[in-house]
């Protein structure tokens, strides 16, 4: 990934702010940056700390929020923002800020300013110098085998780790296999609701004769990759797993290297144990 990746993902969200009172996709934001839809993801919740949906949706409320004290009817403003009724903005604005919007006229509010990555980028190189977090280096996987499981739910990792992990006990599958995770981009309604989906692998030597439903088999290309491993993930996992891919993508971009867009390409997270000892490490696609 290059600077230029940086300036792309900007573009993203300058457009974002100038278009909040029309409709917003996944699929049409990629596109302007310039990543297939899976790299867009991720790499937007990498900078921004949450998926593009729920930006969108905050950036959205902020303003409404100003209108609300700038004394704009209700029902206008829902409608600006593309809520079907003034009782769905009104679920969502207290769900926002924990008032209504008829009690919100004489708020004191500042809508946060609109991310700049350049900075957030300057800031991060000198402020993050974490003993958990090693060094990033360069390697590669190889192709592999895997049974696939993938769950959307508001607590996605645990239950399709659960669900994997007990297909490969029955299965017989070697207790050393290696399994790996990653997020992976929600739509609709599931998207409304703030639910998240997580993926999850177990390699296998074959190709199962007999899968359960809800699992795939999927044959994973090689891969070149940018590593980092995170020592006791799970102490803090809501702040060492994503201060560990942020490390890792500041690194990629400030080296120049690029994400290929055309093949599928899979941010993989991969949990290890030896003993009592537990680390992660984090794999960023490159070329």
């Amino acid at each position: 990934m290059s600077q230029g990746y940086i300036e792309h993902l900007q573009k993203v969200i300058d457009y974002i702010e100038e278009n909040l009172k029309g409709p917003v996709s996944i699929e049409e934001c990629a596109q302007l940056s310039g990543f297939s839809k899976f790299h867009f993801h991720r790499i937007f919740g990498i900078y921004l700390d949450v998926t593009l949906m729920e930006y969108v949706r905050k950036r959205r409320l902020g303003y409404a929020m100003l209108d609300v004290m700038h004394g704009t009817r209700i029902l206008d403003i829902a409608l600006d923002y593309g809520y079907s009724s003034e009782r769905a903005f009104s679920r969502a604005f207290q769900q926002e800020f924990g008032q209504l919007p008829s009690r919100c006229r004489t708020a004191r509010y500042a809508l946060p300013p609109k991310p700049v990555l350049k900075e957030q980028i300057k800031q991060f190189q000198g402020g993050f110098l974490m003993d958990y977090l090693s060094e990033v280096t360069i390697g590669s996987l190889e192709a592999m085998k895997v049974v696939s499981g993938v769950r959307i739910s508001d607590n996605p990792e645990d239950e399709v780790i659960r669900f994997v992990t007990e297909w490969a006990e029955k299965a017989g599958v070697q207790p050393g296999a290696r399994r790996f995770g990653f997020d992976v981009p929600v739509e609709g309604e599931d998207q409304e609701k703030g639910l998240r989906g997580y993926e999850y692998w177990v390699t296998v030597e074959e190709q199962p004769a007999v899968l359960e439903t809800g699992l795939v088999y999927k044959h994973v290309e090689g891969c070149k990759y940018a590593m980092l491993r995170i020592t006791e993930p799970m102490v803090d996992p809501f702040e060492r797993i994503p201060l560990g891919w942020k490390k890792l993508a500041d690194w990629v971009n400030s080296r120049g290297y690029r994400t290929s867009c055309e093949q599928e390409r899979f941010w993989l997270e991969e949990e290890l144990k030896n003993g009592e000892a537990v680390c992660m490490d984090l794999y960023f696609p490159i070329e």
